[in-house]
């Protein structure tokens, strides 16, 4: 078994690559979550830093020193969940990621650069529900791979957020 040397609890870096956005998606999602449920929430429902509100609505931050633990701990789950991301993608998904303050903005600009808007969502659940229509089994594939390719066609709607 391989050490791990990432900071992230794996023993393998996952890296996102264009194609297989999908596949990235749900492995990263599971490994944030493995970080600890606290980080998942950064990412689904986003963090950022506490603040006083005065009386003309102005937020102003409040400084590290006073935060309670709490808030310590939310941004300490925020830190943990940007760092997966950050460690999981090259150096041109970085650059548009990198001045993202929260763990939700950076995974929903690399939500939006690779799935697109909703119409281009529902164009691509349309191609899927093609190809599944169009599936054959080649005389030459093995069951295995056969299923492997309908169980992928039927999950990645999922992905994209359809159930």
């Amino acid at each position: 078994m391989e050490l791990n040397t990432d900071g992230v609890g794996t023993s393998k870096n996952i890296m996102l690559d264009t194609k297989r956005y999908g596949y990235w998606k749900v492995r990263m999602t599971q490994l944030i979550r493995g970080q600890g449920e606290d980080a998942w929430t950064a990412v689904e429902e986003g963090w950022e830093p506490p603040y006083d509100t005065t009386e003309d609505g102005v937020k102003i931050p409040i400084p590290k020193a006073r935060w309670t633990i709490d808030e310590k701990n939310l941004s300490k789950f925020n830190a943990i969940a940007m760092n997966v991301i950050f460690c999981s993608v090259d150096e041109d998904e970085f650059k548009l990621i990198q001045g993202c303050k929260s763990a939700k903005q950076a995974w929903d600009i690399l939500q939006q650069s690779h799935e697109g808007t909703s119409s281009v969502k529902r164009t691509r659940l349309d191609l899927l529900a093609t190809q599944f229509e169009c599936l054959k089994m080649a005389l030459d594939v093995t069951i295995v791979k056969f299923s492997s390719k309908i169980i992928a066609i039927a999950n990645e709607p999922e992905v994209l957020g359809k159930t």
